[in-house]
């Protein structure tokens, strides 16, 4: 079990690696924007990559993008499998990562706290 969970890992950040390039270099859409992929989950049977990313802007940018990137799957794909040596090649999903919105959130109301107790 151990061995499977390792191989996964493995897999899940060549495809965040290949797809980072891939989308940086070869993506030619103007409304991508600046996409940071944060990290690859792959399902237990490795048939289902779910791709978490985040870009700076506003809300309207985060909509195109994942519009761009949704649009933009098969040729992603296409791209990927000859990156991976695995025998089936994962089907990719699109996911804004929030992670960095909700930890700037926290920062802001641990501020203002600390600003209310400084008064």
């Amino acid at each position: 079990m151990k061995e499977i969970s390792r191989r996964s890992r493995k897999i899940s950040e060549q495809i965040r690696n290949d797809l980072s390039w891939i989308i940086e270099n070869k993506l030619k859409d103007p409304n991508k924007g600046f996409i940071t992929l944060t990290y690859v989950k792959l399902s237990p049977d490795m048939k289902l990559a779910s791709v978490y990313y985040t870009i700076l802007g506003e809300i309207e940018s985060r909509n195109k993008t994942q519009e761009v990137l949704n649009r933009s799957v098969s040729f992603l794909r296409y791209e990927l499998r000859d990156k991976l040596k695995i025998r089936y090649l994962p089907e990719l999903r699109f996911f804004y990562d929030n992670t960095f919105d909700y930890s700037q959130k926290i920062t802001n109301l641990m501020s203002k706290i600390h600003d209310e107790d400084n008064q």
